[in-house]
């Protein structure tokens, strides 16, 4: 699942220790995903790997997602910045698995539908917030997995983008380390698998630990995506 499956903000109310971490780690995260968006969009500049670009938009969603929950624990959660936050929460995956897919498959033809369908559905997506009202009450709660924030028809559209993602960011990156062997697939595999266990977690009102699982994953993921950067290619001799 993506890294907050449910997409729902959350507080944290369990001593200094967690409420120090509940601002900082969000800040750190997004800082470090901002600055991964624009060394892969350099990157893709480059060398003209759609896969790149793929990263890029996802890591660019993921620092918007943490930039938009740091506003809303420091000042409030605004119906603008709920949009902007679950959007950003649902998207990101999305794209981070058609990156993964591309780096996979980079000439087929699922590769390439599969980014269609994420274009497509975050059109949807981002019709359905705006059309759609919210449960501004619910919002004002501020807690996981409380009553429901959005329209069932535009969670419905975020579970068709989540169910795939699921497969493509951290199956495609699973699949490319049981292929090559490759350190930064399984990293990449790491930085999925770790964010979507800690948005399990706030989904059945543990959020507890949503900041550390947040922050590790940007961290696995940097580290995958660098290593990428550098990989060399089997010598055909060998």
């Amino acid at each position: 699942m993506p890294r907050r499956n449910c997409a729902k903000p959350f507080k944290l109310d369990h001593g200094r220790y967690s409420v120090n971490a509940e601002f900082a780690l969000p800040l750190i995260a997004g800082i470090l995903a901002l600055a991964i968006s624009l060394v892969l969009a350099r990157m893709y500049a480059q060398r003209c790997k759609i896969h790149l670009l793929l990263w890029s938009v996802g890591m660019f969603l993921w620092a918007v997602s943490d930039f938009t929950q740091l506003y809303a624990l420091i000042v409030a959660w605004t119906v603008p910045i709920y949009l902007i936050y679950f959007f950003g929460s649902i998207m990101l995956a999305g794209f981070l698995g058609s990156g993964t897919l591309y780096l996979v498959f980079p000439k087929s033809r699922v590769s390439a539908g599969y980014m269609w369908f994420n274009v497509v559905f975050g059109v949807a997506l981002a019709v359905s917030l705006v059309v759609f009202p919210i449960n501004t009450a619910a919002l004002q709660e501020v807690v996981t997995g409380a009553n429901p924030i959005i329209s069932s028809i535009t969670n419905d559209i975020a579970a068709i983008v989540n169910i795939p993602a699921l497969f493509t960011f951290a199956g495609g990156a699973l699949y490319s380390f049981v292929r090559t062997r490759k350190a930064y697939a399984l990293l990449i595999f790491a930085g999925a698998v770790i964010p979507a266990a800690g948005g399990t977690l706030a989904a059945i009102y543990i959020p507890q630990f949503l900041p550390f699982t947040d922050f590790f994953g940007i961290i696995f993921l940097g580290a995958g995506f660098y290593l990428s950067f550098n990989a060399k290619p089997k010598s055909k001799g060998k």
